[in-house]
């Protein structure tokens, strides 16, 4: 009875799978057929959400090779389907968008098959083609199929990567934002997704993806999020104290991003900026400088000089280049931050240039540096000429200013003497005490905590 039922077994599975590749035939042939044919792709789905077939996919190896195919024929029939019926139906209707996110499952599973073709299908299409009603459909079905419990967390990183997150991309970069996203869409997705009873159970993998998302949502729809201020800034300063690298470093992209938009505490700011250039793993190294180029612009406006000769930032980042500067790898960071956004500190070259001179024999002449090093010293020795020069032609511009009253008659202003032009770097020599000294340099601030302050310290004003 057993080899009996063996064989039986096998025969219905082969006959399920000619009856697959028999569709799929037609499909390829005919991409309008399966659309006027309802039972034909019940009975699809009926096969792909079998246990069977699930089955058959964890135990791969065993199948005959061509039935190893099986999901990606269905695939291939699904995807036809929606692409016949994107064109057909402008709306999006509901089987349409289940069958989207019914086939994330399989880029989750370890297979011989390549589904790349798929990613592709939901980056190039689905994110790019898709109306805006079509779009809004997908983020309402997302919305109800995260919050199902027996969803998978794969499902709804996958359905975070490759549909959500570059539908909502591409919608921004299209202006259509207000067409896709809606009030409604916004208050689940902070309520819900970034809070609510769920949270404590998400992964990490979930936690990064959400992160991005709150990231995009703050970058380009931030007025209709200034009332939910307080719980972006909560959810992404938890993830600051978390284990997971990346998570941490998502989370400091995220609260950059508040931070370039939203008025935030002097304090936070600062706090934040330090523990950035403190960070200079290379496992975080991509992250990290994502997250100090979209600080870094917004500091002159968010921590201005105020009556201070140079603001705090610059005075924490001459701070950390003097205190842990014997770490190369700490110097070579901060260098190439300022390397990236020379401008922002031009105005205060001089605290940097005699640093920038002394480190790079450590940086581009040791004979087993490398080539990023080599670069990164060019760049440097770039970067102070091109300074000089910016600091002469302001020289000739402001004489050329206190000379102009000579052409109406004035008596000209007298011009300095060339030798006696200083740069900033020489400062003043005019009996200035020791300890107006100290903190022009910055070497008297007080302490700034690299740690995460308490959350009831990064209310927003």
């Amino acid at each position: 009875p057993n080899l009996l039922q063996t064989g039986l077994l096998s025969k219905a599975s082969e006959l399920r799978f000619q009856g697959v590749v028999l569709v799929h035939t037609l499909v390829k042939r005919m991409p309008h057929w399966l659309p006027s044919q309802p039972a034909v792709l019940q009975k699809l789905v009926e096969v792909w959400t079998s246990p069977e077939r699930k089955a058959r996919l964890a135990a791969e190896e065993q199948m005959p090779l061509e039935q190893i195919q099986e999901s990606k024929l269905l695939i291939k029939c699904f995807v036809s389907y929606c692409r016949e019926q994107t064109r057909r139906d402008v709306e999006g209707n509901a089987q349409h968008i289940q069958l989207l996110f019914m086939m994330l499952s399989i880029l989750s599973e370890h297979t011989l098959i390549n589904y790349t073709f798929l990613k592709d299908f939901y980056l190039n299409e689905v994110a790019v083609v898709y109306t805006t009603q079509q779009k809004s459909a997908c983020l309402a079905f997302f919305l109800a199929f995260f919050q199902q419990p027996a969803t998978p967390q794969d499902d709804k990183v996958q359905a975070l990567q490759l549909i959500l997150l570059p539908m909502l991309a591409s919608s921004f970069q299209k202006g259509e934002a207000k067409e896709v996203l809606s009030a409604d869409h916004i208050s689940v997705i902070i309520n819900k997704l970034l809070g609510g009873d769920m949270l404590p159970n998400y992964d990490e993998a979930l936690r990064i993806e959400l992160l991005k998302l709150a990231t995009l949502l703050i970058e380009h729809v931030s007025e209709q999020l200034v009332e939910h201020r307080k719980e972006l800034i909560k959810f992404a300063w938890n993830h600051l104290k978390s284990e997971d690298t990346q998570s941490k470093q998502c989370a400091y992209v995220n609260v950059c991003r508040f931070i370039q938009v939203y008025d935030t505490p002097p304090k936070i700011i600062l706090q934040v900026y330090v523990a950035l250039l403190r960070t200079f793993q290379p496992d975080a190294r991509t992250l990290v400088k994502q997250a100090l180029d979209i600080l870094t612009p917004a500091l002159p406006k968010r921590l201005p000089a105020g009556d201070h000769k140079y603001p705090t930032w610059i005075k924490w980042t001459k701070k950390i280049i003097v205190e842990e500067g014997h770490s190369l790898p700490q110097l070579i960071h901060i260098w190439q931050l300022v390397v990236r956004h020379p401008n922002l500190f031009f105005s205060s070259c001089a605290q940097f240039v005699p640093q920038m001179v002394n480190s790079l024999n450590r940086i581009g002449l040791s004979p087993n540096c490398s080539i990023e090093n080599r670069k990164l010293a060019v760049e440097l020795a770039q970067l102070i000429i091109s300074w000089e020069l910016q600091r002469c032609r302001g020289s000739a511009a402001a004489a050329a200013k206190a000379a102009a009253p000579a052409v109406t008659g004035d008596a000209p202003a007298p011009a300095p003497a060339s030798g006696d032009a200083k740069r900033p770097a020489e400062g003043e020599a005019d009996g200035s005490t020791a300890k107006a000294r100290k903190l022009e340099d910055g070497s008297a601030e007080p302490a700034v905590k690299s740690e995460p302050l308490p959350l009831a310290a990064a209310g927003t004003g």
